[in-house]
């Protein structure tokens, strides 16, 4: 996958516009009665044009033995360094010019900060352009207001490099190079502040003048933020059309079309970026998805490896082939390494302890799991899944205090989740903390939708409704349940017939609580249904219906043949009696 949400246009022409700032002295400084020191000066600038530079730096040294402060040699041996790649050579030269050297300096700030900024050193470069730029009598080719944007956009300080990148655009030429570029950087700061609508106009400039790839694909990618997928794909298209062998923008068609979940067409633009370009490890990497995807778990691994051996600090390439060998609990050792390898080559990615905390607890090693999910948070806290993954351990281990915790935390990142909620309640229900089931079921269930109705979750409200007495509102729940219940499902789930019983029976509706009892005990005649059906019975004073039940009651659970004792006895195994109900079976079961 892409790592940034736009791409650097790869035709910026650095050295192209280093060049144009800085060109070879081709006057030799005249000082007076010093001919020979001309002298040198002249056989270097001939020897550095015919691309001699080792003997122009000889004839460029023999001018500073001379005379240390001459600003002519030291330009172009610093020129000649920083043409052959040697920055911090020229950036040397460019000091001691700067200490020796007086008249017009501001040349040498100008190079300093050109190889500065051509070594990625941007911080340091930014002031000497800012300096070279005070210095310059007119910024006559308007370069340095480019240089000092490039640079703000490189230190991803949008708003500065708009400011002088726009100056630059309001003084440049059409004609100019990095005029296509400035309006390409304009509109990629704006993609980066987020807004997309005016990127796409400067993406639009950009393209009118030069039709690169680039412009293309980072028109495409603020067409996307705006949602418009359909022209961002047509975008695309047109960038072919100008571009037709260019892997990149194959890429982006295939991304775009999985996000219209078109995989068919998304698997042929991403086999087509392939075959452009085999070498391209986002590509690969997208391939190996691809291939996992379809089960085809062999090629993905090639994928995967081919991009480890091409760049081995790809920490994508080694969490996905973790991920596959924890599969495997033969390959598991294999999982371990790869979990490894992320972490080293990228220990600031959340997503690398998150996976490494999952192949922990699908193994059950809960602590070392616990520890992956801190760090995954430490890294990034707003990753709802590792303090749910947490959750899911401490339940395990009967803490619920900390589950519970976790839980709420992942709910405030997303309080509109069903799943959390439903969990938090099923949390609350196992720590019989019967309000807040209530409470939180009744917030995942108006977040669910009618397809997606959990009737275990509807049913825990309901107990823990009847458990608080609120008797109405766990029939409603009850109620609803049952309703499209088929015989077998009836069978499946008695228990929820025996507490519809119940609460009709605290509710002091006694022929529907021996309906449901009776019922119940059809379903399934065990010890909780047929205490219900005896107790509400006696209170119909059918005496023999009630003997016979009690009769059969002791058949199945033997604890009632020591009468109210057995009661107490059961209420310790987990089964729960309301006060009123106690003192009924105490005068029932002498």
């Amino acid at each position: 996958m892409k790592l940034m949400n736009f791409i650097l246009h790869q035709n910026r022409c650095f050295f192209l516009l280093f060049f144009i700032g800085l060109s070879i002295y081709s006057q030799p400084k005249q000082r007076e009665g010093d001919l020979l020191i001309n002298d040198y000066l002249t056989k270097g600038y001939e020897y550095q044009v015919e691309g001699k530079s080792d003997l122009a730096m000889i004839e460029y040294d023999r001018v500073l033995k001379l005379d240390n402060t001459n600003n002519t040699a030291y330009y172009n041996i610093a020129l000649i360094y920083a043409k052959s790649g040697q920055q911090l050579k020229a950036i040397e030269i460019c000091e001691k010019a700067l200490q020796f050297c007086t008249g017009d300096l501001v040349d040498f700030y100008l190079m300093k900060a050109n190889c500065y900024s051509d070594i990625g050193k941007f911080e340091e470069a930014l002031p000497l352009y800012h300096k070279t730029l005070l210095l310059e009598v007119s910024d006559s080719n308007n370069n340095t207001h480019y240089n000092l944007g490039y640079t703000y956009f490189k230190l991803h300080k949008w708003e500065s490099a708009i400011v002088y990148l726009k100056e630059y655009l309001e003084k440049g030429e059409k004609e100019n190079g990095n005029y296509n570029d400035a309006l390409f950087y304009v509109g990629s700061c704006y993609n980066q502040l987020g807004n997309d609508n005016e990127a796409i106009l400067y993406f639009d400039k950009a393209i009118a003048q030069k039709p690169y790839y680039s412009y293309f694909f980072n028109k495409s990618e603020s067409l996307i933020k705006l949602n418009r997928k359909e022209e961002a794909l047509k975008v695309i298209e047109t960038g072919l059309m100008n571009n037709p062998d260019n892997a990149e923008l194959y890429f982006k068609k295939a991304q775009i079309y999985n996000s219209l979940k078109q995989p068919e067409k998304a698997n042929t633009e991403l086999k087509r970026a392939y075959e452009i370009n085999p070498a391209d490890t986002d590509i690969l990497l997208d391939m190996g998805v691809m291939y996992e995807h379809d089960n085809q778990i062999g090629m993905a691994i090639k994928m995967y490896k081919k991009c480890i051996q091409l760049k081995d600090n790809l920490s994508g390439a080694y969490g996905n082939l973790a991920n596959i060998y924890s599969n495997n609990e033969l390959k598991k050792d294999s999982a371990f390494y790869y979990y490894q390898k992320a972490l080293i080559t990228d220990n600031k990615n959340a997503n690398n302890y998150y996976n490494f905390g999952n192949h922990y607890k699908k193994y059950k090693k809960y602590d070392l799991a616990l520890e992956m999910y801190a760090k995954a948070i430490e890294v990034n806290p707003s990753l709802t899944q590792a303090y749910i993954n947490s959750a899911i351990i401490y339940d395990v281990q009967k803490d619920f205090k900390k589950a519970i915790e976790s839980v709420i935390i992942a709910i405030d990142l997303e309080p509109g989740d069903y799943s959390n909620n439903a969990f938090l309640a099923s949390l609350y229900f196992d720590a019989m903390d019967y309000n807040n089931t209530i409470l939180y079921t009744t917030k995942a269930i108006r977040l669910s939708t009618p397809e997606s109705k959990d009737y275990g979750l509807l049913f825990k409200r309901g107990v823990s409704r009847q458990i608080v007495g609120e008797y109405q509102n766990a029939l409603y729940d009850y109620l609803d349940i049952v309703k499209n219940y088929s015989a077998n499902e009836k069978k499946q789930h008695a228990d929820v017939f025996s507490n519809i019983g119940y609460c009709y029976m605290e509710d002091d509706q006694l022929e529907a609580s021996l309906k449901y009892f009776k019922e119940a005990v059809t379903y399934k005649p065990e010890i909780d249904q047929l205490v219900g059906l005896f107790t509400v019975q006696y209170l119909l004073n059918d005496k023999v219906g009630s003997e016979k039940t009690i009769s059969k009651a002791k058949t199945v659970e033997p604890k009632l043949k020591e009468g109210y004792r057995g009661i107490v006895k059961l209420e310790k195994e987990g089964y729960f009696y309301t006060k009123r109900h106690k003192e009924l079976l105490q005068k029932i079961l002498k």
